[in-house]
């Protein structure tokens, strides 16, 4: 197994995503197509019902999964249309205010290739994982960054590995080390050059309550493009630790 295989397996599903608009600008709409534009999902517009709720995007999957969750589109475009990834670089954005979508978290286990503005939407997934992390103190989260360095270039990823550590969270950091930070704590960094850690991006929350494993795989198929998947299936998510467990750790 290896961390590219896990992307091929798991993203199989094919979701739809409905956009009942009443009041919201024809541009957030719009946003939220390439957003989440992905062969394996539909997006599609319908009118609200007269008396009915508007301005909210569902999530629905085929026809034995139907409706699977809701969220409004102002919800949406807080969390990835409307804002940029100086938000999480900068640490403007903490851990305590991640407050991922239903129906974005609910695209779990469909493949996204992301490039540009589109990448907000695999970093809002990753913070995803990372505060589940933070809120289930005593968990391991396996985190690699494909260069140690990025770690202390982004003060806010910094300071949430930081406070990952300080919450009793077993940390661990995977990275070309070209530069090896300095973490506070009993923070693990493996420094390792092989090319699937040069080419990967992955956040992992394992050995905590099932209801909150989560990880976020991602793989760089292009010049700051890249092609991922999500997961929340308990015993995916403790094979992937394992494997980084078994090959990373010396």
């Amino acid at each position: 197994m290896t961390l590219s295989e896990v992307i091929d397996e798991i993203g199989t599903r094919e979701p739809t995503l409905t956009v009942v608009n009443r009041d919201e600008p024809e541009p957030v709409v719009r946003m939220l197509k390439r957003m989440v534009d992905a062969p394996d999902v539909t997006v599609r517009e319908a009118e609200p019902p007269e008396c009915g709720p508007a301005n909210f995007v569902l999530l629905e999957g085929d026809a034995d999964e139907q409706r699977l969750a809701v969220s409004t589109i102002a919800d949406v475009g807080d969390s990835v249309l409307m804002v940029n990834s100086d938000l999480y670089v900068t640490g403007t954005r903490s851990l305590d205010e991640v407050d991922t979508p239903d129906v974005l978290a609910g695209l779990h286990g469909t493949t996204f290739t992301v490039a540009g503005k589109q990448k907000m939407l695999l970093i809002e997934l990753s913070r995803h994982v990372e505060a589940l992390a933070h809120r289930s103190a005593g968990s391991t989260i396996h985190a690699g960054f494909q260069s140690l360095s990025r770690i202390d270039d982004e003060r806010g990823t910094r300071r949430v590995y930081e406070r990952l550590v300080e919450a009793g969270v077993d940390v661990h950091l995977y990275g070309v080390p070209d530069a090896v930070p300095d973490l506070p704590g009993d923070a693990h960094v493996h420094a390792n050059d092989a090319e699937e850690i040069r080419r990967t991006w992955f956040v992992v929350n394992a050995d905590c309550p099932p209801d909150v494993k989560a990880a976020l795989v991602a793989e760089e198929s292009g010049p700051n493009e890249w092609t991922g998947v999500w997961m929340f299936d308990p015993e995916t998510v403790d094979r992937i630790a394992a494997y980084l467990a078994e090959t990373y750790h010396r």
